[in-house]
């Protein structure tokens, strides 16, 4: 079982069908918004009213008056996100080391502004999908597959095999971002917050890009370089 937290959240939990055990409002959220419980009767999803304590002990302090209980999500394979049917190119997003549970969220609520096809993380030294990513993705979550993977490296080699370029990510690149062909199909992969790219994954690259940037500050958050690079490559 998962904990959903937070109205957006659970609102596209329910839009996108996914299953709900539990459904808990804090009294005063109730009185608030009763739009949210006109729908809720619509879809014919039953709730219980909850006191602000009540909701804090099971949901945490987040919960913005909305939590649920709900099935957990699933990872897709590799294979599937390759073999996704789609008009046009592909573009995936590689997160190569992220560890920060706001920083992934963030990046699931980017991937999902720009339609990018799915995301890939290994199965070590890597955010996994948790409680926190889920809300911090306000419900992106429910609409960008994500698939994780034992081996990045062998990952990106299949990724090529099946006519998709590798693109890594160095401030100290020749190339920006909006330079790489817009008809490539791509897998752009952002490095950890502390050390960037891994070695096996800088290996595999068949394109460096960087940020243009003009100011004095040479870095930037994981999640701001991710959003800034997905709207440069769409």
């Amino acid at each position: 079982m998962f904990k959903i937290y937070g109205k957006n959240c659970i609102n596209e939990a329910i839009r996108a069908e996914h299953k709900i055990y539990q459904l808990d409002i804090e009294e005063l959220a109730d009185k608030k918004d009763p739009n949210f419980k006109n729908m809720l009767a619509d879809k014919g999803i039953k709730y219980s009213i909850l006191s602000k304590k009540a909701m804090d002990k099971k949901y945490g302090e987040k919960h913005q008056g909305f939590g649920a209980i709900a099935d957990e999500y699933k990872y897709v394979t590799l294979e599937e996100l390759i073999n996704k049917p789609k008009n046009g190119r592909k573009i995936f997003l590689v997160l190569d080391g992220i560890e920060d549970p706001h920083n992934f969220g963030a990046m699931i609520r980017s991937c999902d502004a720009f339609s990018i096809d799915g995301i890939i993380i290994p199965k070590n030294r890597s955010v996994s999908i948790t409680e926190a990513v889920a809300h911090v993705s306000t419900g992106a979550i429910e609409y960008v597959p994500i698939c994780m993977v034992n081996n990045l490296a062998q990952a990106l080699r299949k990724l090529k095999d099946n006519n998709v370029w590798v693109v890594g990510t160095d401030a100290s690149a020749k190339e920006e971002a909006s330079d790489i062909a817009k008809d490539l199909n791509i897998a752009v992969i952002i490095g950890s917050e502390g050390f960037g790219m891994s070695k096996v994954c800088k290996n595999e690259c068949d394109y460096y890009i960087r940020i243009p940037m003009t100011g004095h500050v040479n870095s930037l958050n994981a999640s701001v370089s991710c959003g800034i690079i997905l709207a440069l490559l769409v």
